[in-house]
This record gives structure tokens, sequence and C-alpha cells, in this order.
């Protein structure tokens, strides 16, 4: 059932390839993901299969800045569906969402509810986000987020993330973009995990993207990532990103790789 999921997202975006004219802007995006990964110490590895498919609530200008960042730049409002399965755990993974624009106020909602199935542990989650933030500037914008995750077996297995982030963008001849956040979060294993995450990104040109980035746990038990990644529109409608990244979770290191293909219409 899975795997006819996984052909008909294929046979559709390469048929969208095939369909979609050169115009920039947009109105929706799907988009088809892998990762895979390779447990240090163990013969098994880590495998990710994704569909997302995002759509907005009206069409996305392009014309300033890099193209991978126009719906910031823009403030578009969208709603998005998404589905992953986790081979390593035999896990499948559910999210649906609204992000909420305010173009003239700068104010942003978002919410996302994400439905979490395990067969490994028998085990099931739910998890909801709420979000609210205001572009202080242009092309910068604030935001505070509340995260809580909740599973269906035992109401007692709560864990709990209040997030503070900063986004910005720079829309010059050389585009750039830089992610931060600082966030306290409630875990089973660690009543005040404290996290530390920054992402930035290099546009020499509007159709590249090159950038790194670091998501670090300052915990008793180990939660880091670090990465490295490259993004490019084969042209103003179809984008390609290849992620590396070295993950440190409770003394189990991960190496891995992420691919993804958007196709915009």
């Amino acid at each position: 059932m899975n795997k006819k999921i996984y052909q008909g997202v294929a046979t559709a975006l390469l048929f969208g390839l095939a369909q979609v004219s050169s115009a920039e802007n947009y109105s929706s995006e799907l988009t088809g993901s892998y990762l895979t990964g390779d447990v240090d110490g163990q013969s098994a590895n880590v495998q990710i299969y994704g569909v997302t498919q995002q759509v907005y609530l009206s069409e996305v200008d392009t014309s300033v800045g890099p193209l991978a960042t126009a719906a910031f730049v823009s403030r578009a409002s969208s709603y998005f569906l998404g589905y992953s399965e986790l081979d390593d755990q035999d896990a499948d993974i559910a999210i649906a969402g609204i992000n909420w624009h305010d173009k003239e106020t700068g104010l942003s909602l978002g919410l996302a509810y994400t439905f979490s199935d395990i067969d490994t542990d028998d085990s099931s989650s739910d998890q909801v986000t709420v979000s609210v933030g205001k572009y202080v500037g242009e092309t910068t914008e604030v935001l505070v987020m509340y995260e809580r995750d909740e599973n269906k077996l035992n109401s007692d297995l709560v864990e709990e993330a209040y997030t503070l982030a900063i986004s910005h963008v720079g829309t010059g001849d050389v585009g750039f973009a830089i992610d931060g956040s600082i966030s306290i979060a409630d875990k089973l294993v660690d009543d005040e995990q404290f996290g530390f995450a920054v992402a930035a990104t290099l546009y020499p040109n509007r159709h590249l993207g090159l950038g790194a980035g670091f998501d670090i746990a300052l915990a008793d038990i180990d939660d880091d990532i670090i990465f490295a990644f490259a993004e490019w529109f084969f042209r103003p409608d179809v984008k390609g990103k290849a992620t590396y990244y070295i993950s440190d979770k409770n003394n189990v290191d991960i190496t891995g790789l992420n691919f993804e293909l958007s196709l915009r219409l």
C-alpha cells in the first residue's frame, strides 16, 4: 500500500516536470524526500520516505530575493499536508497544518497536528504545535512557538517545548538567510532541556543556495545535529536539495544524507 503511494507521488512529480510552464510565480509546492543514515555500530540503516503538499491561499510572488525564500519574503499564507514512513521503526507519520500571515500588519499564526504510529513498540502519539509571530522588519520575523507531544497509550507520557525563533532574509544581488532559535523543553528523560539552533544560507544567485547549521541540546542526554546542504533550482519551478548530516542522540551516532525534489505549480 505504501509503495503504491510513493509510486503515485513519483509519477505525479515526473508528469508535472513535463507539463509545468517556466513561470516563476506559484500557488502550490509538492515535495518528495528520501533520508538515509548509517547508525554507528549497527548493521541496520535509517531510511525515511516522505511527501508534502503545500498550498498557498494566494499566488506567491518570486520577484524579490532568492527563489527559495519567496514565500517568506512575500508573507504568503498556506496550508499543508504531509506523510512519512520510517523503515527502521516501521512507523508512519502524518502531519497537517496552516500558516497564516497578514501582509499589512506582519502578524502570523501557525497551527500543526502530527500523528505518529510506531509498530515496533505498538505505540502512537499526538503532537500539536502552535505559533505566533510578527514581522519586525520587511524580511525579518520573530516567532514564539509551543509544542506538546502526548503518548496516546499513556497520557502521563507528555513532552512540552517552548521556542523563541528569529528569521531574516537578505534580498540583495547576493542573498542570504539566517535562522536562529532558543528553546526550553520538558522531556521524559530531562525536566529542563535547553536548546540552541542556528542555520545560515548564502545565495550567490537566485537559483543556488549553500548553507549549514546546527541544533544542540544543552542537557545530560545528547541530542545534537550538524548539517550542510546545497539547493538548486534547475528551472524556476523545479528544485533539488541535498543535505549531509551528523547526529548524536543518546550516544548513538548517525551519519547520512537527505534528498528532496520539489515541484512548484
